[in-house]
């Protein structure tokens, strides 16, 4: 190793102790957790919940409970605004001035992002920067297949390091691995390996391309002060009360399934069976257990009969009993807040019996926030991909000793027009009434439903006229084929038979 675990400083002041513990804090644990939510890792993070002394279930396992979950969290996202599942942007980069287009730098960068797979790697970037509110692009570039690398960070893999005076980033820490991390400067690249009774750098060499090589978006605004725009916790915390709330559904159920037996007398031993008093809920109750661990099945169980003994009681008596528990009003609280808090985000949920909108206007002021949230979120990536330009810029002209991407240059991404999730259905029921009543012609609807121009709207009209037009003297030239005739003579039963 090149370090130990002394306090030496290994870059910018720091020792590699210190640059490591930056990654191990609560942002980082509640940033992981959400990923963890969002990519189905449910059930590992509720057993911890169950596990908690102060927010689970005490003897959980024992007691029958079952892990269950719903993954709210992958679902509210999904609907939350994506930019990148409909359509990718198109990126142009311009000269400065942004006047003229660098044909041959669009085109460049084009290929090169069509190489390593850019919308996928869109795809799930735009899901993390939704869910966690900032997110970073890094890029490096890979000399053996000539192209770039993008590799995705956020608070839980990641930490930034401010110049305090000029507020910019002057160094970042990242994990690469399970113990493995990577400390970046302007000058210099140093890794750190994190043994299991030993700390220090394992190698650092020069930075290669005199930046940090990393490019910072944001989700909807940018941070009042520092680095980070915090991490709205209320999506996990409301996908870990759902999770909860199943799990002890589906017990509070078993226990309404199967009644308890209630008695003052005690079993009267066979042979057979031997009796012992367990504890169930923190309350004793008599059971009937196998005398033999060998022996299958319970006494007790469905179709068996079990004696008791009365003598010395004065007032025997046998009951069974369980527990009238009403999840209906339960139910209902959960999903109001689920609706509340998917609206936060917003995301309407449908519920069944609740109904769909049976217009357009209707369906315009239901979804409006979430065309206001992609359109603010369009603004920010725009913002982000001309961050991101100056480090491609960078990565790649000092890798290729070629300078292909001006520096002076701007990289502008256009995304599409966000539209309404329209049902079709609906939609073209609509429309046959305002045309059937002359509200609207059937030029508007090809207009406004297909976006195109009048002058297109006219045409296809008149295409579509022209095909009704042939149709009709096909129809007209097809001679029907008649039955024939059936003779009165013959007996059906005998044609019937043949």
């Amino acid at each position: 190793m090149f370090g130990s675990t002394n306090d030496a400083p290994v870059a910018l002041g720091f020792t590699a102790k210190q640059l490591v513990d930056m990654l191990n804090n609560d942002r980082a644990v509640d940033a992981m957790k959400a990923l963890n939510y969002l990519d189905g890792q449910q059930e590992s993070e509720l057993i911890k919940v169950l596990n908690d002394p102060a927010r689970g279930r005490q003897r959980w396992k024992e007691r029958g409970l079952t892990p269950r979950f719903r993954n709210l969290t992958k679902m509210v996202v999904e609907k939350s605004g994506l930019l990148f599942k409909d359509a990718p942007p198109t990126l142009e980069i311009f000269d400065a001035g942004l006047v003229t287009t660098n044909e041959a730098a669009t085109a460049l960068l084009n290929e090169l992002l069509t190489q390593i797979e850019f919308i996928e790697f869109g795809i799930n970037f735009d899901t993390a920067l939704r869910l966690l509110k900032t997110a970073m692009i890094l890029v490096q570039w890979d000399a053996e297949e000539a192209h770039w690398c993008f590799d995705i960070l956020h608070r839980g893999n990641c930490e930034v390091i401010i110049d305090p005076r000029s507020r910019k980033p002057i160094g970042m820490v990242h994990r690469t691995a399970d113990n493995e991390f990577c400390v970046w400067t302007n000058e210099e690249v140093i890794e750190i390996t994190q043994g299991e009774h030993s700390l220090g750098v394992t190698n650092r060499e020069a930075n290669p391309y005199g930046i940090i090589p990393m490019a910072v978006f944001y989700d909807t605004n940018t941070p009042r002060t520092g680095f980070w725009v915090e991490q709205d916790k209320s999506l996990v915390n409301l996908n870990e009360m759902v999770n909860l709330h199943i799990t002890d559904s589906e017990y509070s159920i078993l226990w309404s399934k199967m009644s308890t037996l209630f008695t003052n007398m005690r079993p009267a031993g066979d042979g057979d069976s031997n009796f012992e008093v367990a504890e169930v809920v923190n309350s004793p109750l008599p059971r009937i257990v196998p005398t033999s661990a060998q022996s299958p099945g319970y006494l007790a169980g469905p179709g068996s009969a079990v004696v008791l003994d009365s003598m010395g009681v004065e007032s025997p008596f046998v009951r069974y009993e369980n527990p009238n528990i009403d999840l209906k009003p339960l139910n209902e609280v959960v999903d109001s807040w689920i609706k509340g808090y998917a609206g936060d985000w917003s995301v309407r949920i449908e519920v069944a019996g609740q109904g769909r909108a049976q217009s357009g206007f209707q369906l315009v002021v239901e979804e409006s926030d979430n065309l206001d949230l992609r359109k603010k979120r369009q603004r920010m990536f725009e913002s982000g991909f001309k961050r991101l330009y100056r480090v491609l810029a960078a990565v790649f002209n000092t890798a290729s000793g070629v300078t292909a991407f001006p520096p002076d240059a701007q990289l502008v991404a256009v995304f599409d027009d966000p539209v309404l999730p329209v049902d079709i259905q609906v939609q073209e029921t609509v429309w046959a009434q305002r045309i059937a009543e002359g509200r609207a012609t059937t030029i508007d609807y090809f207009q406004v439903v297909y976006g195109i121009t009048r002058e297109e709207a006219e045409e296809r009209y008149l295409e579509v006229i022209e095909w009704q037009k042939r149709d009709a003297v096909l129809r007209s030239s097809i001679q029907p084929i008649e039955p024939a005739p059936i003779d009165s003579t013959t007996d059906s039963s005998n044609v019937a038979d043949k």
